[in-house]
C-alpha cells in the first residue's frame, strides 16, 4: 500500500477547493429562474391596448367613435403598465429571461415609455373630444399630427436602443413606428385605408407581444424561453 505524500495531499485539497470556487461561482452568477419578472405583467397589458386601437382603427367599432377603446387603454394598458415600470424599477434580482441580459434600464424605459404612450393617447382623445386644451378646431388636425409625429421620433429612437436586446423587441418598435406612420398620412391626408393599414400593424404588434408574453412567462414559472431573435449587436 502506497502511503500518500504531503505533495499528494495538497493537490487533492487545491483540487476541492478549486471545485468549490467553480460551484460558488455558478451559484453567484446564476439568475433564479423565480424572481419575479414585471414583464409577466406588463406583456399581457400591451396586448390589451394593441389590439383595442387596432379594432378601432380597422374600423370594428366606427372610426367616429374614437373614444371606444379608452376604458381599455387607461384603465389597464396605462396604468397597468406605469404599475410596471415602477415595479421594474425597484426589482432586486434580476429576471432570468433573455431581454433583461442587457441590464435593467431598457426594459424599465419601454414599460414607462407605453405606458406614457397610451396614457397620453387617451389625454389627447379626451382633451379634443370636450374641448380641454382651448385649441381652435382648424388647429385639430395638426395636433393630431403633432402627437403622432412626436411619438414616431420617440418610437424610432427606441428601436435603435433595443438592438443590444432580442431582436423581436427591435421589430416591436419599428411596427409601432409603421403604425403612426400610416396614422400621420390618415391625419394629413385623410384616408380610411391608410388608418386601416396602420389598424393591422397594431394587431400584429399584438400578437407579437402575446408571443414574447408567453415566452417570457414560460421562462418566469421554470420553463424554456422560446425563440425571440438574436440581438442585432453584440453585448
Amino acid at each position: 500500500m502506497t502511503v500518500p505524500t504531503q505533495q499528494d495531499s495538497t493537490d487533492v485539497t487545491a483540487g476541492h477547493v478549486g471545485s468549490a470556487d467553480v460551484t460558488r461561482h455558478a451559484t453567484a452568477t446564476r439568475r433564479p429562474t423565480d424572481s419575479a419578472d414585471p414583464f409577466v405583467l406588463g406583456l399581457p397589458l400591451i396586448v390589451v391596448g394593441a389590439v383595442a386601437l387596432g379594432l378601432q382603427l380597422t374600423g370594428y367599432v366606427h372610426t367616429s367613435s374614437v373614444g371606444s377603446p379608452l376604458a381599455l387603454v387607461i384603465a389597464a394598458s396605462g396604468l397597468g403598465l406605469l404599475f410596471a415600470a415602477a415595479w421594474a424599477s425597484r426589482i432586486t434580482v434580476t429576471p432570468a429571461a433573455s431581454l433583461w441580459d442587457a441590464g435593467r434600464s431598457l426594459p424599465v424605459t419601454i414599460l414607462g415609455v407605453l405606458a406614457a404612450f397610451f396614457l397620453s393617447y387617451a389625454a389627447l382623445v379626451l382633451g379634443l373630444l370636450h374641448s380641454w386644451y382651448g385649441i381652435a378646431p382648424a388647429d385639430v388636425q395638426h395636433t393630431q399630427a403633432l402627437f403622432q409625429i412626436s411619438w414616431l421620433v420617440a418610437f424610432v429612437l427606441l428601436a435603435v436602443a433595443t438592438i443590444r436586446l432580442p431582436v423581436l423587441f427591435t421589430v416591436l418598435f419599428v411596427a409601432f413606428s409603421l403604425v403612426l406612420v400610416f396614422l400621420l398620412i390618415a391625419t394629413l391626408d385623410p384616408s380610411q385605408t391608410a388608418g386601416k393599414v396602420g389598424g393591422w400593424i397594431a394587431l400584429v404588434i399584438g400578437a407579437a407581444a402575446g408571443y414574447v408574453f408567453v415566452s417570457v412567462s414560460s421562462v418566469a414559472s421554470g420553463g424554456p424561453e422560446y425563440p425571440l431573435g438574436s440581438p442585432l449587436a453584440g453585448h
